[in-house]
């Protein structure tokens, strides 16, 4: 670190009732690092769930879901260095210099009042310079000459109609090469006053995917960062820090319907070209004014810049019904976050006020806005601004927009806290905050699309300051308990309502600039050509953007989640440990985009329709049972979207259990082993890359067939061993087993009702599972000591030892593509490298 700075007090309490889990740059060395990323850390750490498995780097540059006691991932905050990186509410916003961090700390439950939201809290802080230089280079390197296969030729379902090209199916999960490359140094300019440290990476991974079967998916990240501290004094501290990322992937697979994860392109020119920059930086500045109170205060940037660019101008076409994709994707595409933002605390510590108290006051000051441009400079967002919709290769709907256009949305959040760690004896301990969180949102003047070709008049829009203001105190409360005395047996207990940050997603909404402005309707192809002509668009099912598009419910309540968290930890033998816990999760108060001319009791038109069966064809002998179903009063049909921004009723509940075991490093092994479990009685939007609905909670009658009243409940399990075993000869054996239960699913197919295309669940949620999976890695290393304080590292990892071969991702919709898989992991493969300490 950079210099060092005395206090007679630890800045933390004798009992945590967080669930932290923290880990500095020897152990995040030590880890099975399969991408070194920040999802590789979020892997190892437990109750934490990841949509998609990482083998050997295999998802490396490419965002994975996660999520922690509850299945949303809409709530995260990754922090770097003290700075909020969250890209919207919930991914982190870049990727890592995984080479320049000291230390993560990752929580997942429990918050104290310092943390607003209920997701996973993240904080990754980077290497400091010193009183002498150091330095390190890595690099590692694979390819599949040194890979196995884990699935066969026989899997023909993985290239319909053989269309793998020159590729056969065994190929289709490979890695076929991946390279990183990545160097530090740190040192001072003056001793025991200025140091500075700056690093770089470059990782290049190329793989093959079941559902792009034409060539290797190619990601490309490189990292530049740098770190310069300044002592004012021994107790007075600046740090200034800078860290950019870029990241570009000539095939990016996503669309405006059909997510990457299920999307299906049997041809490079459906795909579209990403290059990405994104940027964190900060200032700040710490002090220990006395041996009882400690300030800090940073203040900085985070910011990306996100342009998208089509491969062909061919007309576009997704299908929802089997996920293929051809044509021309999106172009003139950019979304430009940008969150300014000042962030400061101070601690202070008192004895004899009944007992010794850590109080923490704080606050932060965060202005965020959010630019969407779509279809600048080019033949429209895509091509001619029109998106063919079919269902298993059958016309249903198209998609008109009207571009270019150009979106600003923005929101202020205000918010303070007051924490106090209260050791009220030497046994308890009571963790008391509260904290209010003043979320402004608003939208600047900004101008419509220009007249074009389905726009007849431009249109400007005034500046609205103050679309909603919400004022909202949460509670934190904390107990830990030390049962026997000797700090060996402890209860812990809290209890914590968090509000959720809204991001600029309100004002999105509700601007009548829309981020996206199009008109959805169903579409029948009159004269069989199997493009759109003008006059085939018939029922208007949607429509975003121009006056009178959107409204704000002006009684519109945040959406919150309250937490119940109860533990006891024993310490079984000396540096061995036991945890075994319950968290409870309760979310209410849904706000969503809702159409208010069609509300729920206007479905009110019973009809049957025909569960079309796994193949979709009506009439043959796999056939379900005919359904009830409503469709909409004729009376509405003809009324406009109107788009309202308001609560629906509704309540996700979310029941965990976990144990974990921890055995700190002695007799040359350490170890942690954890396994969750958790009863789900969720609302959410769909799965693993699969809809099942548009809203997060049913917005007609049709949402709660196979449901248990709009809500699914399934069960999950997860299981993680983690240990570091110092073994002859010097060697240093890390194993790493994870094993992650496959997520229930239901059948789907779209229904043709009165008012759109419709998707119905055929069965319930929990009728099927994905397969478990189970991925056993393992990484050898030997440290050679050499002159000067010198070390050379070589190490081998191997990964997915066992040759899984579940597919992490797969068709729920019935069709031809029903139970295909778009993701399956990588094989057992090989990755040789060295590090070099110096």
């Amino acid at each position: 670190g950079a210099g060092s700075q005395r206090t007679s007090r630890n800045l933390s309490s004798s009992f945590d009732a967080k669930r932290v889990e923290r880990s500095s740059a020897p152990a995040l060395r030590k880890l099975t690092t399969n991408a070194r990323d920040f999802w590789t850390v979020l892997a190892a750490a437990p109750a934490i769930q990841l949509s998609r498995i990482d083998v050997a780097g295999s998802a490396a540059g490419t965002q994975t879901g996660y999520f922690a006691y509850d299945t949303k991932s809409a709530q995260h905050r990754p922090m770097v260095e003290g700075i909020v990186n969250t890209e919207g509410t919930s991914a982190a916003g870049y990727y890592y210099d995984y080479g320049s961090i000291d230390e993560v700390s990752v929580g997942t439950a429990s918050h104290s009042a310092e943390v607003p939201t209920p997701g996973v809290v993240s904080q990754f802080v980077a290497k400091s310079g010193g009183n002498t230089y150091h330095g390190r280079v890595y690099s590692d390197y694979q390819n599949e000459t040194i890979q196995a296969r884990n699935i066969d030729d026989a899997r023909t379902n993985l290239c319909p109609g053989n269309n793998c090209g020159n590729l056969k199916p065994s190929d289709l999960n490979s890695l076929t090469a991946y390279h990183d490359v990545n160097a530090d140094i740190g040192g001072f300019i003056k001793k025991d006053k200025l140091w500075w440290y700056f690093s770089a990476r470059d990782q290049n991974i190329q793989s093959r995917l079941p559902n792009f079967p034409v060539k290797p998916f190619e990601t490309g990240l490189r990292n530049l960062s740098g770190k310069v501290t300044y002592a004012l004094s021994a107790n007075n501290k600046l740090t200034g820090y800078a860290a950019g990322g870029r990241k570009s992937q000539p095939n990016r697979m996503d669309t405006f319907l059909v997510g990457a994860l299920v999307a299906r392109h049997l041809s490079e020119d459906s795909t579209w070209e990403q290059l990405y920059w994104g940027h964190t930086y900060k200032v700040g500045w710490d002090r220990i004014v006395t041996d009882r109170l400690f300030f800090e205060m940073r203040g900085g940037q985070f910011r990306y810049i996100w342009p998208n660019f089509r491969r062909t101008e061919a007309p576009a076409f997704q299908d929802i019904g089997n996920n293929l994709v051809r044509g021309g994707n999106r172009d003139g595409w950019f979304n430009i976050p940008t969150r300014n933002q000042v962030l400061g605390s101070a601690s202070y510590f008192k004895d004899n006020w009944g007992g010794s108290h850590n109080f923490k006051v704080g606050g932060e000051l965060l202005h965020e806005t959010f630019t969407f441009i779509r279809g600048e400079g080019v033949n429209g967002v895509v091509p001619g601004d029109v998106l063919h919709v079919l269902n298993n290769g059958a016309p249903t709907e198209v998609l008109l927009f009207q571009t270019p256009s150009n979106s600003q949305n923005g929101l202020w959040t205000i918010s303070g806290y007051v924490q106090d760690t209260w050791r009220l004896t030497p046994r308890l301990t009571l963790n008391l905050g509260v904290r209010l969180d003043r979320y402004r949102t608003f939208s600047p003047e900004q101008v419509g699309p220009p007249v074009g070709r389905f726009n007849t008049a431009q249109l400007t829009f005034a500046a609205n300051d103050n679309l909603i203001t919400w004022n909202l105190p949460a509670p934190r409360l904390g107990a830990t308990y030390d049962l026997s005395g000797d700090g060996k047996t402890v209860l812990k207990f809290n209890y914590a309502r968090y509000w959720w940050n809204p991001g600029t997603d309100i004002s999105q909404d509700v601007n009548l600039n829309s981020p996206d402005w199009f008109k959805r309707y169903a579409w029948r192809d009159l004269n069989g050509n199997g493009v759109w002509d003008p006059g085939e668009e018939g029922q208007l099912s949607t429509s975003r953007g121009g006056v009178g598009s959107a409204q704000l419910d002006p009684n519109l309540q945040d959406q919150r989640t309250d937490e119940v968290a109860a533990s006891v930890e024993r310490e079984i033998i000396p540096n061995f440990g036991l945890h075994g816990g319950y968290v409870y999760r309760r979310i209410d108060n849904f706000n969503v985009l809702f159409n208010a001319n069609r509300p729920f009791d206007a479905f009110n038109q019973p009809t049957t329709i025909r569960d079309p069966g796994p193949d979709n064809i009506v009439g043959t002998s796999d056939d379900g049972p005919e359904i009830r179903a409503l469709g909409l009063d004729p009376a509405r049909l003809s009324l406009p979207t109107l788009n309202r921004r308001q609560n629906l009723p509704g309540v996700a509940e979310f029941h965990n259990l976990e144990v974990v075991g921890t055995k700190r490093m002695s007799g040359h092994w350490s170890l942690q082993a954890s396994f969750a479990y958790r009863w789900n009685r969720d609302q959410d939007t769909g799965y693993f890359g699969n809809n099942l609905r548009t809203l997060s909670i049913a917005a007609n009658p049709n949402e709660l067939i196979n449901t248990d009243g709009g809500r699914y409940n399934f069960t999950t399990w997860s299981a993680k061993i983690n240990g570091t075993i110092e073994a002859l000869w010097g060697l240093r054996v890390t194993p790493a087993l994870r094993y992650q239960s496959g997520q229930p699913f239901g059948r789907t197919f779209l229904a043709r009702l009165n008012y759109a295309s419709q998707r119905i669940l055929a069965e319930p949620i929990d009728s099927r599972r994905q397969e478990d999976i189970t991925v056993f890695d393992i990484r050898v290393e030997r440290v050679l000591r050499l002159p000067h304080g010198r070390t050379l590292s070589p190490f081998a990892d191997a990964y997915n030892l066992g040759n899984n071969s579940a597919a992490s991702n797969i068709a729920w919709a019935s069709g031809t593509s029903f139970l295909l898989p778009s993701t399956i992991i990588g094989p057992r493969i090989a990755r040789f490298g060295v590090r070099f300490d110096w």
